[in-house]
């Protein structure tokens, strides 16, 4: 079972402050939901955990957090004052499971998507200019046609196909917007030092067409693309109206 929790943040809260501001921290307030995972397996494959900061419209002093775990979760352990008021009869957090709501998805479908990841590129080639140190490293993609094209690739191999505007078959009927990048620090562990962490960060949205039903539903339960501990790889999808 797949269940996706709905948390409206109060940005105002020191706590909810830390968290938006180090993405390490944030993670481990979601990991606080959960119970300890078994030795020798990350937490967050084992409950299967993916989620989003995002933030809510009319409301500059509230973020949204979207997780999705395959383990209810239990968020009492959050302070007083970390969560603003409820935006609806259905509290917040709100926790409803989605599972059924995914096993109704078929090939063939339209749906509205949206999409937060990190998408990057390995340097494999010596090209003039540029600094041979980055050879074999990740790093980012700064155009948006470059954006486009990784997660067009991603849909080839998750599933689903990119949707393309009524104007021109070339163009896709999505958005690749650039947020700020996201920035942490990992506390030093035993054999090694802590860590300074950097994402960049794009929000993806449009449309989509399921092209293989088994490969889609397995992108909606474990994510797309790298960062996923950090906040990034959630699909979320809607029918088209």
């Amino acid at each position: 079972m797949l269940y996706l929790s709905r948390l409206i943040l109060d940005t105002r809260h020191p706590q909810a402050r830390r968290d938006l501001g180090d993405v390490y921290q944030l993670h481990r307030t979601v990991l606080g939901a959960f119970p300890a995972a078994p030795a020798g397996r990350p937490a967050r494959e084992h409950f299967g955990l993916l989620y989003r900061i995002e933030p809510v419209s009319g409301a500059p002093a509230l973020a949204r957090l979207l997780v999705q775990s395959n383990h209810l979760p239990d968020w009492s352990h959050l302070r007083p004052g970390y969560l603003g008021p409820a935006p609806d009869e259905r509290g917040n957090p709100a926790v409803r499971p989605v599972s059924d709501e995914y096993a109704r998805i078929q090939e063939g479908m339209r749906l509205v998507f949206r999409l937060r990841a990190n998408p990057t590129k390995r340097i494999s080639d010596r090209t003039p200019g540029r600094e041979n140190a980055l050879l074999g490293k990740r790093v980012a993609l700064l155009r948006e046609e470059e954006r486009l094209a990784w997660l067009a690739r991603k849909g080839e191999q998750h599933g689903f196909r990119l949707l393309t505007t009524g104007i021109d078959e070339r163009i896709p009927a999505a958005q690749a917007a650039a947020q700020p990048d996201e920035r942490g620090r990992r506390p030093a562990r035993e054999g090694g030092g802590a860590m300074t962490m950097r994402f960049g960060a794009v929000l993806f949205s449009g449309l989509l067409e399921v092209t293989d039903r088994a490969a889609f539903l397995r992108a909606l339960e474990h994510g797309i693309g790298s960062g996923k501990a950090f906040g990034f790889g959630l699909l979320s999808v809607a029918a088209l109206r």
